[in-house]
């Protein structure tokens, strides 16, 4: 990889956190509040401490082969067509699971919340537009576009969470155990679905596209703590303005909550606040899955530049956004009960894979020396 195409450590560690953040931003309060009640801030530590998990298993893999990206990994390992499948269907969950629905959800959140008579498509073909824009311009590019918007997100974050804490209040978090074990592992594996699985998809640009190789890994898992303390504020929040029914009720529980700031009835109806964070964070965990899709797609077809298929990706993203799902309880449904366990084939099946046949044909395999 040529330095120039190289993002530092810093930049890298952000892009960690703002995709962290991401949909989960908005998906995760109430999906933890619907199974954990008023304790759903324990499910997002176990998930996050499961996240950490599966971070030390990715980093395991590629620390044997530094140079080289998910779908390399794959072909070295598995061959031509065992590893041409497996990239395929990752390369599938990214795109399909991952940019097409997050494009679905910035228009569904814009045309149900903010501009209500704009049309879905509308949004759907600027949010597109956007991602193939980014990534004309390059890797470090957005890279550092994160460097400039992450402060930005930081700042409103910490504004949301200072406006609303006067209306905490504490008896929403009592009892604290009342759901029991099995909803909270259930409530924990939604966050992982969302905040953790899919970070195997950062594969495309750790280590190999790092300056330091694989000595961020601590930045990745840094990212990753650092994003997930940020969810577990926001919820927290949630829980003790809200209350835990209305939370599990409202499908953008954050974005209601910004609707009770009230200062002095003078600073009302900012829940801009929060449709900013949300705007921002999307678009750089919707931009990782493009990454990811499109150059994947790049190597499993031999293609010298990856940036060729950026804007027949985009076009095929914002049609398949329009189609992906029928209304949005299919897209509740979905998210509950079938992607936890496609995210979890890319995100944890295929690197164990990878890792127990790497320990088998160690001896026959040449690995790239680390930097």
């Amino acid at each position: 990889m040529n330095g120039d195409k190289q993002i530092t450590v810093r930049q890298f560690r952000l892009m960690v956190i703002l995709f962290t953040i991401g949909s989960s931003l908005l998906a995760i309060p109430s999906t933890a509040a619907a199974s954990a009640k008023q304790g759903a801030w324990i499910p997002i530590l176990v998930g996050m401490g499961c996240g950490c998990l599966i971070l030390l298993l990715l980093i395991k893999v590629t620390r044997r082969y530094p140079t080289l990206t998910f779908v390399e990994i794959n072909s070295l390992l598995l061959g031509k067509w065992v590893g041409a499948l497996v990239s395929l269907i990752w390369i599938l969950t990214a795109f399909i699971g991952g940019v097409c629905t997050l494009v679905y959800y910035m228009g569904h959140f814009i045309t149900t919340q903010i501009m209500t008579t704009t049309p879905a498509y509308i949004v759907n073909i600027i949010f597109s537009a956007l991602l193939v824009m980014g990534f004309l311009l390059g890797l470090r590019t957005v890279a550092r576009t994160a460097e400039i918007l992450f402060p930005v997100v930081a700042l409103l974050i910490a504004a949301l969470i200072g406006f609303v804490s006067p209306k905490i209040q504490l008896e929403h978090f009592q009892p604290v155990w009342e759901a029991g074990v099995r909803p909270i592992l259930k409530s924990a594996l939604d966050y992982v679905s969302f905040a953790g699985f899919p970070l195997v998809f950062f594969l495309t640009i750790y280590p190999s596209s790092v300056r330091t190789g694989t000595k961020a890994s601590k930045t990745f898992v840094l990212g990753s703590l650092i994003g997930g303390m940020l969810l577990l504020l926001v919820t927290a929040a949630c829980i003790g303005v809200l209350g835990a029914e209305p939370t599990a009720r409202l499908f953008y529980p954050s974005y209601s909550l910004a609707k009770r700031i009230n200062i002095a009835d003078f600073i009302t109806r900012i829940e801009v606040i929060v449709a900013a964070i949300w705007i921002i964070t999307l678009f750089f965990e919707t931009i990782v899955y493009f990454y990811a899709s499109m150059k994947g797609l790049a190597q499993l077809l031999k293609l010298s530049d990856e940036r060729a298929l950026a804007l027949p990706l985009g076009v095929l993203a914002a049609v398949l956004s329009l189609i992906v799902y029928h209304n949005s309880a299919y897209q509740q449904e979905w998210d509950e009960r079938t992607w936890p366990f496609w995210v979890m084939t890319s995100g944890l099946f295929f690197p164990l894979l990878l890792l127990a046949v790497g320990a088998i044909r160690k001896k026959k395999i040449p690995y790239p020396s680390d930097r």
